[in-house]
């Protein structure tokens, strides 16, 4: 199995690439960067996960990046999912937890233009 987490920091913001399966063998090794980087960085104000070579996740996963919204509210750091793939934006959905996660901003642009790009009601777009 390919895993790895490769860390990015730049002033205020820090990111964490995840590559791979993040499942139960691999998510406490991202909880653990994440919680890191909050605990040693304090002037931290975003921490942003990038998932553009996530190829898996599972419930301990999920768990995880619960973990991580808690850890990040609690020290007032914002925590976004970029690059996230379909099938997790479709793990947040159904679970309900979408909106629990902050997308980046070029995620949030291109969900607003495919809500502008909708011809009916009926249509639906998953990123």
């Amino acid at each position: 199995m390919n895993f790895s987490v490769t860390i990015t920091k730049t002033g205020r913001s820090a990111c964490v690439r995840v590559t791979g399966d993040l499942d139960y063998e691999t998510a406490d090794e991202v909880v653990e960067t994440a919680s890191q980087l909050l605990a040693r960085q304090v002037e931290l104000i975003d921490l942003r996960l990038d998932f553009s070579g996530l190829t898996f996740l599972d419930s301990a996963a999920l768990s995880g990046l619960l973990l991580l919204q808690r850890r990040t509210t609690q020290s007032g750091v914002q925590l976004h999912l970029d690059h996230r793939p379909a099938f997790l934006d479709r793990v947040l959905q159904v679970t309900g937890l979408y909106d629990h996660f902050a997308a980046s901003h070029s995620d949030a642009v291109a969900g607003e233009r495919t809500l502008a790009g909708q011809t009916s009601s009926s249509e639906s777009s998953v990123r």
